[in-house]
């Protein structure tokens, strides 16, 4: 590791300015690559039914990198220069760098917008355009950064370098690897930071720069990890794999095998869902155990990552230059054509707007989304069928996409043989299972494992069906529908 006195020779640290309070990521949009700080790639609306053209930016540049949006919806993106659009498609700032900008950005409404260059810098600037800092990493910056909820701005850069910025500006900490890191860090609900590395190398960082553990694949890590139930790290990988890491020590929990390289970086839905394509040219969806949930031939390869909307919809670019749309269960939805390759990932705003760019310099915006303030509820099973001796295991996920707080009492009931069993004493009284459940304005829950079932011999049940419901707080009114996974046992 190095220290922060060893780095001052290379910072060339221009601070105007600026004060900062605590309150990071307050209502941004997708204020990040992958939309946030874990990068599941889910937006808090509903993305367009049909794509509705609104507008096309031309830049004299190529789109690499992703857009992000800010609280207002201004769109923020990389290209020739970086570009700030107002969401009408008009220029609200560009910023010219010494070269092309390669990374996707930050944004933050009380810090401003971060981004890396080939020019060798990394750069700060206000939600205004005006220039806050710069540090010179001797290297090309095509690693895009997050930034943690205490403000930390964390990225890598071809320098072979982490790096880990404190709020102010000022260095916290650096670590070197063995090869460029392109990956975006997530950063997971204890503060553990994750990055991947062209050295094979998945990264874990405790907050304060420490090396907690790293996982060797077997080709580079150029895609970015997220993290799903249970905090799981989900890892791309040029070696054809999609990876699945314990948080704790690193080790394999499980490895899905594709065709192909993967250099998409995995999306993942509120039921713990991993959506991802490969230069396979097909486009994946596996549960959160491993297994295959669904597959689509997209008939060409896919390096851009998923975007996500309320209901499980998929967005993404494919190099035959069409960004596809599946819904939930992979069936296709619709398709738009730029004719030039795609390798931006999408963007969807809160009103529903989806934002992409293409290897020409366009960046899109498609409209027919909508702002849906429903709460969705779910209830995952680990398997549908299940026969003697197997253990039945699940969590239930809420999603709340309202700008305020919901709170709500969780109720959960199996139908069998004809009766109505509520969990978890399975009385025909209703019971509550968990009370004052408290989920953050537009954001995702999950449940720790709530049930651990394990079939005995004898059990006379052929199918079943597990329910969900929401109720607030100390009342039986419902919110939403109720929601349920169905079951079959083999005897």
């Amino acid at each position: 590791m190095r220290s922060a006195e060893r780095m001052t020779f290379l910072a060339t640290l221009v601070v105007v300015g600026i004060l900062c309070s605590s309150s990071i990521w307050a209502q941004e949009q997708w204020p990040c690559f992958m939309h946030d700080i874990k990068h599941s790639g889910m937006a808090m609306a509903l993305g367009p039914g049909v794509p509705d053209l609104e507008w096309v930016f031309q830049t004299g540049g190529k789109f690499w990198c992703s857009p992000v949006i800010d609280a207002e919806g201004r769109i923020y993106v990389g290209s020739d220069n970086f570009y700030c659009l107002n969401p009408d498609g008009s220029e609200a700032f560009r910023f010219s760098a010494l070269d092309d900008i390669s990374s996707t950005a930050a944004v933050a409404e009380d810090l401003g917008v971060f981004f890396g260059s080939y020019d060798h810098n990394f750069y700060w600037l206000t939600l205004d355009g005006e220039l806050v800092a710069k540090f010179d990493t001797g290297d090309y910056n095509d690693g895009p950064p997050t930034i943690g909820t205490d403000g930390s701005i964390y990225f890598g850069s071809r320098s072979e370098s982490f790096y880990a910025f404190r709020s102010d500006g000022t260095l916290n900490w650096s670590y070197d690897a063995y090869d460029w890191i392109a990956s975006a860090p997530a950063i997971a609900d204890d503060g553990s930071i994750y990055v991947g590395a062209d050295d094979r190398r998945l990264y874990a960082f405790a907050p304060f720069g420490e090396l907690k553990w790293s996982y060797h694949g077997y080709d580079w890590i150029s895609g970015s990890p997220a993290i799903g139930p249970g905090e799981m790290v989900y890892v791309p990988c040029r070696d054809n794999t999609m990876t699945c890491l314990q948080p704790s020590n690193g080790e394999v929990f499980w490895q899905y095998e594709v065709l192909d390289d993967i250099t998409s970086s995995p999306a993942v839905y509120a039921d713990g869902s991993i959506y991802f394509g490969s230069y396979d040219k097909y486009l994946y969806c596996i549960r959160p155990e491993g297994r295959t949930k669904w597959s689509f031939n997209v008939g060409s390869e896919v390096h851009s990552s998923c975007a996500l909307d309320l209901d499980g919809n998929c967005y993404f670019g494919a190099l035959d230059g069409r960004l596809y749309s599946l819904d939930s269960a992979g069936n296709l939805r619709w398709t738009f054509e730029t004719g030039s390759k795609i390798i931006s990932s999408p963007a969807i705003s809160e009103n529903g707007t989806l934002y992409f760019g293409d290897i020409d310099g366009n960046l899109y915006a498609l409209g027919g989304g909508s702002t849906d303030y429903t709460p969705r509820i779910g209830l995952h099973l680990n398997r549908a069928t299940y026969s003697v001796d197997d253990t039945m295991s699940a969590f239930y996920y809420i999603i709340n996409p309202m700008p305020s707080t919901l709170d709500v009492d969780v109720y959960l009931a199996l139908w069998a043989e004809g009766q109505l069993l509520y969990y978890p004493t399975f009385s025909q009284i209703p019971c509550v299972f968990e009370t004052d459940v408290s989920i953050k304005p537009r954001s995702t829950r999950r449940s720790l494992s709530l049930l651990d079932f394990t079939f005995y011999r004898g059990f006379s049940l052929s199918k079943g069906r597990w329910f969900i419901a929401l109720a607030r707080t100390g009342t039986y009114e419902l919110i939403g529908e109720i929601n349920f996974a169905d079951w079959e046992f083999e005897g």
